[in-house]
């Protein structure tokens, strides 16, 4: 059962608006570490995380899957 959320979060074509796929390509992280930080960090603070993340999606390129 684990595998399968590893394998979820792995997966660049799993997105919503491309952000975390966008971030992980452009820096080198690895996609699945980046959607934890950001799961993460929208469970710490949902608001401001959330206001974050769509304002990213209006700025920066769109990620093709």
């Amino acid at each position: 059962m684990n595998m399968g959320i590893e394998m979820r979060l792995k997966n660049p074509r799993r997105l919503v608006c491309g952000v975390a796929a966008q971030m992980a390509t452009k820096f080198g992280w690895s996609c699945m570490w980046t959607r934890v930080a950001w799961m993460v960090s929208t469970l710490i603070n949902p608001a401001i995380t959330l206001l974050i993340y769509f304002a990213l999606a209006l700025v920066m390129d769109k990620w093709e899957a």
